[in-house]
C-alpha cells in the first residue's frame, strides 16, 4: 500500500512539472524566439496569459510591451517599403523619402506605393468600384500640426488615439494612403467606409496589390489607434501577400515574427 501510494506521488509530481518543462521548452523553440528577449516574453505572458505564444513573442520583438512611446527606437532603414513606424519607432529626423511622385489631387506617395496604387485604382474602377485619395505623404511639420491641432481640441489622450505624433506616422514615409468611397468628405468616422462594398473588396484584395488594412479594430490595444478603415499601408507585393497567406492580420505581428532584428528571415520579393 505504502508502495502504491509513493508511486502515485512521484507521478504526480511529474505530471505537475512536465507541462511547465513542456511550455519552456515550446517558447525557445519557438522560431521567432529571441533569447535577448526571454525576461520580457516571460513577463508580457504573465500578463497576457490568454495571447497565443507567436503572436506574445512576436509582440514583444516589436516592442509593444514597452508601452506606447516608450523606448522609443530610430529606425536603421526608413526607406526600407516594409518600415515599421508607430508608437514604438520613428523616422530619423529630417527624413523625406527622395522618389515622390504625384498620384493627382495635389497628394504624393513613393513611387513603387504610387504605381501600385494606380493599378488597383484601375482594377477597381473596371469592376465597378470608385475610390477617392483623402490624404497621403505629409512631411514631418504637417504631421507636428494636426497633431498639435488634435491635442488643443481634445486633449492628449485623445489625440495620440487619432493623430500619429511627428516623427511617427506613416504618412511620413511616402507609403500610406487615406482612402474613401466618395471625395469631399470633412469627417472621415462619418463616412463609414467600413461599410461601403469598395472597403469589402479592399478588404479581400488590396493585398495583391501590396497594400494592407494598417488599424484593424480588433487590435487597438496593439496599435494604439482609433480603427481607421480609409488608412492603407504599402508594404510591398511579398509582404502583404505573406501576411495574407499565414493569417497575420497586424503588420507589428508580422515585423515581430520576419522582420525584427535577429530574426533569420528574408523579406519576400
Amino acid at each position: 500500500m505504502k508502495k502504491c501510494i509513493a508511486t502515485l506521488l512521484i507521478t504526480s509530481v511529474l505530471f505537475a512539472i512536465l507541462p511547465v518543462a513542456a511550455s519552456a521548452a515550446k517558447i525557445s523553440d519557438n522560431p521567432y524566439y529571441l533569447d535577448i528577449n526571454k525576461a520580457r516574453y516571460k513577463a508580457y505572458q504573465a500578463a497576457h496569459p490568454d495571447l497565443p505564444v507567436n503572436a506574445a513573442i512576436a509582440y514583444v520583438n516589436a516592442d509593444i510591451d514597452k508601452g506606447f512611446y516608450n523606448g522609443i527606437e530610430t529606425v536603421a532603414d526608413p526607406d526600407s517599403i516594409s518600415v515599421l513606424v508607430n508608437k514604438n519607432f520613428n523616422l530619423p529626423l529630417g527624413y523625406e523619402p527622395d522618389d515622390l511622385v504625384s498620384i493627382g489631387g495635389g497628394y504624393r506617395l513613393r513611387a513603387e506605393a504610387a504605381a501600385q496604387l494606380q493599378k488597383m485604382k484601375a482594377d477597381m474602377t473596371a469592376l465597378g468600384y470608385k475610390i477617392y485619395v483623402m490624404s497621403a505623404y505629409r512631411t514631418y511639420q504637417s504631421q507636428l500640426n494636426k497633431y498639435e491641432t488634435g491635442v488643443k481640441l481634445y486633449g492628449v489622450a485623445v489625440a495620440d488615439s487619432e493623430y500619429a505624433r511627428p516623427g511617427h506616422s506613416e504618412h511620413q514615409t511616402g507609403l500610406a494612403v487615406d482612402i474613401l468611397q466618395r471625395s469631399n468628405v470633412c469627417d472621415m468616422e462619418q463616412a463609414k467606409f467600413e461599410n461601403s462594398k469598395e472597403f469589402a473588396w479592399l478588404t479581400e484584395n488590396a493585398y495583391k496589390y501590396g497594400f494592407i488594412l494598417r488599424y484593424p479594430e480588433e487590435y487597438l490595444d496593439i496599435h494604439g489607434f482609433i480603427f481607421e478603415p480609409w488608412h492603407w499601408r504599402y508594404v510591398g507585393v511579398g509582404v502583404a501577400t505573406a501576411m495574407h497567406d499565414e493569417g497575420i492580420a497586424l503588420f507589428e505581428e508580422y515585423y515581430g515574427r520576419h522582420l525584427a532584428p535577429g530574426i533569420n528571415a528574408s523579406t519576400p520579393e
